[in-house]
């Protein structure tokens, strides 16, 4: 649900008569002061859900409506000259009067939620609520159109000129602009982490590239040239730096020909074990206590990765992780380390799995073994259950996938087991 704010210095009640008198701007200002003690107390007895979020919205325009009066007394107050820029609109005796009737109508509408809330509970007394709240935000609206057609008044913008008498006051916060410091929004960001910059260049390139954007994953989709197999780059940013021109720090996970991989990239040339041509590796996954490893080097010497089992079986262990610290040690005892943030994660790893044909899921023998008697139960033969996925196991999933519409993995993934009823 997006409610957007209503940008105009009015009372937000239902008090019809109000429209037929002038009122000064200290009494518009005191009466949204007071709605907005009111709401403070309404929003008080809620802890989340539909009416919250209405309420909040109600709140965002109080809370602006009271930022443009302010501003607009502070400059009447200091001799400072106001230019309002308004559209052209041509006032409308007649639809004045008919959104007149509608306003009536809809706090018709109020009242009558107001008193089923008063005598029910429950269930219906939450819907009597909701549709309260909801009538109050189109009896807003009603208003702002009343304003339009009354007055042609159409959202003014108001810009304080100073004068030279009084200097000029800070301008007042706008609800409406995010705090200095935050993230830009764009039309590219994942709305699902808001905390995290999407206007650094990795993601405005995958933007333009047309690839997948998961927190701070982004996901490039495309076909194997060698038998047109599915591949899966996704690629974690949260290590990017804008000032490094010379390579950046960053997790990999990919699928390609069909063999998975998970790698981590920095931007130094490594000196590594040539005789056992890897690095001794160590790794923490959130709060856990740190483990060893080895990892085998890349090809350009920039990095180190797990392949093929050992990249499925670790991708599994950070599913559900919120950071990983990664540090590498090269033969001469130097360390490379990092620590990304796995916002997102969960997106690339099921793409990466779905294309190389295997489950993000932790299963034992017996969970496959379950898996192939559900298969066969359901007329999709993988032969004697016996706990090995093997390719009847693959082809019987692929064709029990196809009959209900969802991607043919051949692996018993997340959404395959819940299609097929198994918990998780």
């Amino acid at each position: 649900m997006s409610l957007k704010p209503f940008v105009f210095a009015i009372s937000l009640a239902a008090v019809l008569p109000a429209f037929a008198q002038d009122t000064s701007l200290s009494t518009e200002l005191a009466d949204i002061e007071r709605q907005l003690t009111e709401i403070d107390a309404q929003a008080a007895r809620y802890d989340g859900g539909l009416i919250l979020t209405l309420i909040d919205a109600r709140r965002e325009a109080l809370l602006l409506a009271k930022t443009l009066t302010e501003n607009r007394i502070n400059a009447e107050a200091g001799g400072a000259t106001v230019e309002v820029t308004v559209p052209a609109v041509q006032p409308d005796e007649a639809r004045a009067a008919q959104i007149l009737g509608e306003m009536a109508a809809a706090q018709q509408r109020i009242e009558e939620a107001e008193r089923e809330a008063a005598t029910g509970g429950g269930l219906i007394q939450a819907l009597a609520l909701s549709r309260a709240e909801t009538e109050r935000l189109t009896l807003a609206q009603l208003q702002m159109g009343y304003l339009q057609a009354k007055y042609g008044i159409a959202f003014p913008v108001m810009v304080a000129l100073p004068s030279a008498a009084a200097p000029a006051a800070a301008p007042a916060a706008d609800p409406a602009t995010p705090p200095e410091g935050a993230a830009q929004t764009v039309a590219w960001a994942d709305a699902r982490f808001p905390a995290i910059d999407y206007t650094l260049a990795p993601f405005e390139q995958a933007n333009r590239d047309g690839h997948r954007i998961s927190g701070w994953w982004t996901i490039e989709s495309s076909r194997a040239a060698v038998d047109d197999s599915p591949q899966i780059v996704a690629l974690n940013h949260s290590q990017f730096q804008p000032n490094n021109f010379v390579g950046q720090t960053a997790l990999v996970a990919r699928c390609i020909e069909g063999e998975t991989a998970f790698v981590f990239v920095q931007d130094d040339f490594l000196m590594n074990d040539y005789r056992r041509n890897s690095f001794e590796m160590t790794l923490r996954i959130d709060d856990q206590p740190s483990q060893q490893s080895r990892w085998s080097s890349l090809t350009s010497n920039k990095g180190a990765g797990l392949f093929g089992r050992d990249a499925e079986t670790f991708i599994r262990s950070i599913y559900d992780a919120d950071r990983l610290f990664i540090r590498l040690v090269e033969s001469n005892g130097q360390q490379h380390d990092a620590l990304f943030e796995l916002a997102g994660a969960q997106d690339a790893f099921e793409e990466v799995a779905a294309a190389c044909g295997w489950t993000t899921l932790s299963l034992s023998t017996d969970d496959y073994r379950a898996i192939q008697t559900l298969l066969n139960a359901g007329g999709f033969d993988v032969g004697t259950p016996d706990g090995q996925w093997g390719p009847a196991s693959q082809r019987a999933m692929r064709a029990y996938q196809a009959s209900v519409g969802l991607p043919e993995t051949g692996a018993p993934d997340r959404a395959t087991l819940e299609r097929l009823g198994v918990r998780q």
